[in-house]
């Protein structure tokens, strides 16, 4: 009977992978865990987006320059109409355009051209409403209109020049159609542009006296420098499109219903994004039958706690509307989930819109709904002692940790790696010299036989 040599050492090649992967699987563990808390953390930075989400649907619910929506309609568009905030005193007024603002403006006489007829030298002086003075110098080689518009506007002082084609004579072309214009950039009857053209060939006359706007609001009359009139009433402001005198506008300022009860289901949304994502952490998957990855954590039931404790708001001196409910707003018995009956809500709008405002917004009277639920966030989301960022920071410390261990424990295996292979190739070269050994003996026996 022969025996059997290898031609190699005999050795399983993948024998030294096995055990390097073995060397490996506590790596293997410490990465599965990161990886777990990984996918908790990604599933917790998206219940902080709805929870900030919701905080800012709360903005609007705060206070009552926030809270307080409020339209204007006007029954002459074309002639007068404006802008409000919550500020201003809803009601009717009565507006009579008779006047608008103009500016001040001075015309030149007339040249052929624009910019190649010289207009003389020396300099021009202007002189603003508010006393400033500059002068503009006049090039006897660069003197044409243009150059003066030029000049004129860099100086940006408070007049603009422009150089206007008036055409007055078609039938002569070449005849002086050219003029240069100069206007005050404040309208009203103060603003005033004043030009001594000095040795200049310009002759300026007054064009348009400045003008102020003069309107009749409530039979009262009233005047501004311009044809926007912001310091009237709190909150308004009126912008006159033309004069119409004898026509009486009237410009209604209104509760803005719709806007206020788009807020509103702005908020009902963001809370219930927020209790969703909540209640599914909390339900038991049928396929695991385990609760989700946040669950185990006091840091949910402390979220759910808080702001479900809110919703229980109550105003009691708020008359009609003193609770959600009150307005359309109920929370569902098993979900927890906020129902939203808008029609209900418009309703209380319309019958009273203070009232449904007092039942969110801070006052002296309450601390008010929407004020408190945005404490409640703000509290949760606090940088130092917010539950929120207490969590996030533990997250942070968790694959911090987990990092540190795997390098350290990729360092030990791979040294221990090194070691496997060096111990494998010194076991291998025994192997194989013995396998040679063997085959020479083979040979010689078979020879010797």
């Amino acid at each position: 009977m022969g025996m059997r040599i290898n031609t190699g050492s005999g050795i399983d090649p993948t024998l030294v992978d096995k055990l390097i992967e073995v060397e490996r699987m506590p790596i293997k563990k410490l990465e599965d865990r990161k990886q777990k808390v990984t996918e908790e953390t990604k599933l917790f930075h998206d219940l902080t987006t709805r929870i900030s989400e919701f905080g800012q649907s709360l903005q609007s619910l705060r206070n009552r320059g926030d809270f307080v929506k409020l339209k204007l309609d006007s029954s002459h568009p074309d002639i007068l109409d404006g802008t409000v905030d919550g500020a201003a005193l809803p009601g009717s007024y009565e507006v009579e355009v008779r006047a608008m603002a103009k500016t001040h403006k001075l015309l030149a006489e007339g040249f052929p051209d624009k910019d190649k007829t010289p207009i003389g030298f020396g300099y021009m002086s202007i002189t603003l409403d508010d006393g400033k003075t500059f002068d503009i110098d006049i090039d006897p080689d660069a003197s044409t209109l243009q150059d003066v518009a030029t000049q004129i506007n860099e100086v940006k002082a408070g007049a603009k020049a422009v150089i206007i084609n008036t055409k007055e004579n078609l039938e002569k072309p070449g005849d002086e159609n050219f003029r240069l214009l100069v206007i005050s950039e404040k309208s009203g009857k103060e603003a005033r542009v004043s030009i001594d053209p000095d040795t200049t060939y310009l002759e300026f006359k007054e064009q348009i006296t400045g003008r102020n706007l003069e309107m009749l609001f409530e039979d009262v009359p009233v005047y501004d420098e311009d044809n926007s009139v912001e310091s009237l009433m709190p909150g308004l402001v009126l912008n006159a499109k033309r004069a119409e005198p004898g026509t009486k506008v009237t410009v209604k300022i209104d509760y803005d219903v719709d806007t206020t009860l788009g807020n509103i289901s702005k908020f009902v949304e963001g809370y219930n994004k927020v209790n969703e994502f909540i209640e599914k952490q909390f339900a038991l998957d049928p396929n695991t039958n385990k609760m989700g990855p946040l669950a185990r954590d006091n840091t949910l039931r402390t979220l759910s706690r808080n702001l479900k404790g809110a919703l229980q708001y109550a105003n009691y001196n708020n008359g009609k509307f003193r609770t959600l409910a009150d307005i359309g707003i109920t929370s569902d018995s098993k979900s927890g989930a906020l129902k939203f009956d808008a029609s209900k809500a418009k309703q209380a709008l319309a019958e009273d819109y203070m009232g449904v405002a007092n039942l969110f917004v801070q006052s002296d009277q309450s601390p008010g709904l929407g004020a408190s639920m945005s404490d409640k966030v703000r509290g949760l989301q606090n940088s130092e002692s917010g539950v929120i960022a207490s969590k996030d920071r533990e997250y942070k410390r968790m694959l911090a940790n987990f990092d540190e261990d795997i390098g350290k424990k990729e360092r030990i295996a791979a040294q221990r790696a090194e070691g496997i292979k060096r111990r494998f190739a010194a076991l291998e070269q025994t192997v194989s010299g013995l396998n040679a050994q063997g085959q020479a003996m083979q040979s010689r026996m078979a020879q010797g036989g």
